[in-house]
């Protein structure tokens, strides 16, 4: 009887001792699988980081080359505007002296010159020598304003015209006339009625009388240089000269 009872137990110990390895077996194998799977997952990860990585370094590397030429660039752009910055620079120096030099020219030219618009001139020459001293205001300016000063002068010496200024007739006495300037080359001047004519002498800086005879002549230069008679030829004292 007790052999019969233990065939049954020692059965069952054996399909046990059998079991467990297999069941060992099993869990390590699906353990195993669950590694390679989880494994190839991360290496199908690894591998889409690492492509994504090596776009981002190619993306990188493209815009460190772009941005490299744009610092070259600018860098060549900002010497070309130092270069011009200097060259204005030294423009700037070098025209602040001829400015000077040029109104102070044309300051004893004017005083030298026919003695006509005298306030005018005057004037024009004080704001040039004002605007010199000036600062605020560009050299670029100052050069300008003294260019149109020389153009106006020169375009004196092309044109006639007829204003009215008071003269010193002569023993002190300031007397209104008409002025005829021709040119650079003469002033003459009228009563405004008509009854007495003259011209400056720049040798002695006065003004002087011509014979009644001159009157008419005078009259129509004036008409002449006032624009209210057609361009014809008239005798001045100073010679046959076609006003036009």
């Amino acid at each position: 009887m007790p052999l019969a009872l233990c065939v049954p137990f020692c059965r069952a110990a054996e399909t046990d001792l059998i079991k467990k390895p297999v069941a060992e077996s099993i869990r390590i194998r699906q353990d195993t699988q669950s590694r390679e799977q989880q494994w190839r997952d991360d290496r199908v990860e690894l591998l889409a980081s690492y492509d994504r990585l090596e776009e981002m370094k190619k993306q990188l590397e493209e815009q460190r080359v772009s941005l490299g030429e744009r610092v070259k660039n600018t860098k060549e752009r900002l010497a070309v505007k130092q270069k011009q910055l200097d060259d204005v620079e030294a423009i700037r120096t070098e025209i602040g002296p001829m400015i000077t030099i040029l109104i102070e020219e044309l300051v004893e030219f004017v005083a030298g010159d026919l003695q006509f618009l005298a306030e005018e001139r005057r004037n024009r020459l004080q704001r040039l020598v004002e605007l010199r001293d000036d600062p605020e205001v560009a050299v670029s300016e100052k050069f300008r304003k003294v260019l149109e000063a020389l153009l106006v002068e020169a375009e004196y010496g092309n044109t006639i015209e007829v204003y009215q200024e008071t003269i010193d007739e002569g023993g002190g006495r300031d007397i209104l006339v008409d002025i005829f300037r021709l040119g650079r080359v003469g002033l003459f001047f009228q009563t405004l009625d008509r009854k007495s004519c003259g011209f400056y002498n720049m040798a002695d800086a006065t003004w002087q009388s011509l014979p009644s005879s001159s009157n008419r002549t005078i009259e129509i230069a004036m008409e002449i240089g006032a624009r209210r008679r057609p361009a014809e030829l008239v005798t001045l004292p100073l010679g046959r000269i076609h006003l036009q």
